[in-house]
């Protein structure tokens, strides 16, 4: 138990720009693109080389400061909405193209976890499509996996064109995403 989520990542958040470096290298092995988030300009840097494209959190999305540096990479970004009014969206969509970025996709999400089945909103990604019909809208999804097959599904019924869901090796592990994820075997079901 932590008092705030800034403990609980510090608890488990530890890679370095090397683990990073060595995990970019298992994927181009195993021909799967090496994608990250990262939280702050420093990571923008470090990730470049390393990157086709960026993942925005939904809780950097109006942060003008981090998207004007992965902005000036001039790669295609995917950036999460939860917890953000259409307003606050509209405004990083225009920040973003007027940087000159114009490969921008953009997940629907709620950022509660785990996410109830009945609040998944999945009607919010007509919006988004309605919204920017130019762009490439998507699903990044908390529900546990008994929800997630169902869930998922109809994420693709309302138009979702990506899926993100989380992945571990083990739901029992500690931390914060281990136990609304995907394994090999709700994967493979899926």
């Amino acid at each position: 138990k932590t008092t705030s989520q800034a403990k609980l990542f510090s608890k488990y958040d530890k890679f370095l720009i090397s683990d990073y470096k060595l995990l970019a290298e298992y994927c181009n092995e195993k021909n799967i693109e090496f994608m990250s988030t990262p939280f702050d300009v420093d990571y923008v840097r470090e990730l470049e080389p390393l990157v086709k494209r960026y993942k925005v959190a939904s809780v950097d999305l109006t942060n003008h400061h981090l998207l004007d540096a992965i902005c000036e990479t001039k790669k295609p970004i995917i950036m999460s909405t939860g917890a953000s009014s259409l307003k606050e969206i509209d405004e990083s969509v225009n920040f973003i193209f007027n940087r000159g970025t114009k490969k921008l996709s953009l997940l629907h999400c709620v950022t509660n976890y785990p996410t109830p089945f009945d609040e998944a909103g999945l009607e919010f990604i007509s919006i988004l499509k309605k919204e920017y019909p130019e762009l490439k809208i998507g699903y990044s999804d908390h529900t546990i996996p008994k929800y997630s097959q169902i869930i998922l599904l109809n994420s693709i019924i309302h138009g979702a064109e990506i899926i993100e869901k989380h992945y571990t090796f083990d739901k029992s592990l500690p931390g914060n995403d281990h136990y609304h994820s995907f394994d090999k075997e709700d994967l493979s079901k899926f």
